[in-house]
């Protein structure tokens, strides 16, 4: 399958989640990856850098895992004491470790800013700086399937925003801005604090891969 195919690349929010949360875990915590059922569920139901916040089911998460293996998106080993989940989204989607980066924050939060891109890219990969977050984003953007989209800036917005095709097409005009945008030092406290988060879910993720 290719995700350049008429519509065999959408994904249910479910199913976006498990992809987006392999990509994640892939780049930034790649000693414990591939990750175990339980450990995708984790990752999937963090409340930090989670744009809704799900509550899934271990069962949830196998039976999703289940359909993305017949769609040849992930991989699934049997062996072992777990069952442990790979992706396979860079050979499928036709994507490169940077635009992984990018697909990875995009599918788990609202849209996003180059800034707030390059800001959440920074523990899953090294960009030179925001032209190359910039030309990463064109080339999600423009391709013959889109999986990207470019939301303009609009009332109460100074920066143009951007975010995922996966689960099918978004309608420009029903994203509102939000009723006050945060300041540069709020944003940067957010920032540190979801890092903070990120990192001591990353270490209960470990200790929970130790226990499978």
């Amino acid at each position: 399958m290719n995700v350049e195919s008429e519509n065999q690349g959408l994904l249910s929010p479910m199913e976006a989640r498990v992809v987006a949360s392999l990509l994640e875990k892939q780049l930034t915590t790649p000693n414990n990856y591939p990750l175990s059922i339980n450990s995708l569920m984790l990752a999937c139901n963090q409340k930090s850098n989670r744009v809704p916040v799900m509550h899934l089911t271990e069962g949830e998460i196998g039976h999703t895992v289940n359909q993305l293996e017949a769609r040849g998106l992930v991989g699934v080993d049997y062996g072992g004491r777990a069952t442990h989940v790979t992706h396979r989204v860079m050979t499928q989607f036709q994507i490169n470790r940077k635009q992984q980066a990018v697909l990875a924050v995009l599918m788990v939060r609202e849209p996003l800013t180059l800034n707030d891109i390059k800001t959440k890219t920074a523990r899953m990969e090294d960009f030179d700086g925001i032209e190359e977050v910039d030309h990463t984003i064109d080339s999600l953007i423009n391709r013959d399937s889109p999986l990207v989209i470019c939301i303009p800036k609009g009332p109460g917005r100074r920066e143009d925003r951007f975010t995922h095709l996966l689960c099918g097409e978004v309608d420009i005009e029903e994203i509102a801005p939000p009723s006050k945008t945060p300041t540069i030092n709020q944003s940067n406290r957010i920032d540190e604090l979801e890092q903070r988060i990120m990192q001591l879910e990353d270490k209960v993720s470990k200790l929970m891969e130790l226990l499978d």
